[in-house]
């Protein structure tokens, strides 16, 4: 499964990358070496100085350059639509958010309020109703949800075909959301602000809980260390992708 995993995101790259002529020197490590480097490297939490070129992997400086490449050209946000975009998906889109420490500061940080002002990044994730991730993006730690809220409506959609029900917690209560919503002809479930527990959306938003617990137990995100902001959104990316293409290839 994890090669079949591999190759059809692999795959997709491929067809959403730029196309660059040769030129001399050594040629560039193949596409399914560097995404066997990338998934090790975000599962294992591996040192960047602990990744070597081998048969089967790219050195832990092909994977930064090709990294900042695919981030300055939004390849992995391209590679994400379309995988989406292949599967038979929920019209339901549930947001919520997590945060983690960052252990060495840097860009995307700021002050969690839920960890004693310790520095931190959040991720904040929309899935549909099967829990599929079909946007994502990462913000300080002390970003309020509601600034988040319609980039992620908005890149989900663009590559679903449908929405017809939003699920999301207080954080995402405005009523701005509400008139967004109601423009693109979904319905909004939001529990308001200053009311009594128990809305009951609790049994509705599972799907997104379990997917932010499938991202987090990748350990280059469940702690953050790196400090550059393209490097934090390009391994949320990616902890997406490899979601969406495991729920694929189980379709195929």
């Amino acid at each position: 499964m994890d090669f079949r995993v591999l190759d059809l995101v692999a795959t997709v790259v491929e067809c959403c990358k730029e196309r660059c002529p040769p030129g001399p020197g050594h040629p560039p490590a193949e596409t399914i070496r560097v995404l066997a480097t990338l998934r090790r490297f975000l599962r294992e939490g591996t040192p960047w100085r602990s990744l070597t070129a081998s048969a089967g992997e790219a050195s832990g400086s092909t994977l930064r350059r090709r990294l900042e490449v695919r981030a300055r050209g939004g390849v992995l946000a391209r590679v994400h639509a379309l995988l989406v975009a292949m599967l038979r998906g929920d019209p339901t889109l549930i947001l919520d958010s997590c945060s983690v420490r960052a252990k060495r500061a840097g860009e995307l940080t700021g002050p969690n309020p839920t960890d004693r002002g310790k520095k931190g990044t959040k991720y904040h994730v929309a899935v549909t109703g099967d829990g599929v991730p079909v946007a994502c993006a990462a913000t300080a730690a002390n970003v309020n949800d509601t600034v988040v809220f319609e980039r992620l409506f908005l890149s989900a959609f663009a590559v679903m075909a449908r929405i017809a029900t939003v699920f999301a917690d207080k954080g995402y209560d405005a009523e701005h959301h509400r008139e967004l919503c109601r423009s693109f002809g979904a319905e909004l479930h939001i529990h308001k602000r200053r009311q009594p527990s128990g809305s009951g959306l609790g049994k509705r938003r599972w799907p997104v809980e379990r997917s932010n617990a499938w991202v987090l137990e990748n350990k280059r995100l469940a702690l953050r260390y790196d400090r550059l902001g393209f490097i934090v959104q390009s391994l949320l990316q990616t902890a997406c992708v490899l979601l969406v293409a495991r729920k694929l290839a189980q379709e195929l």
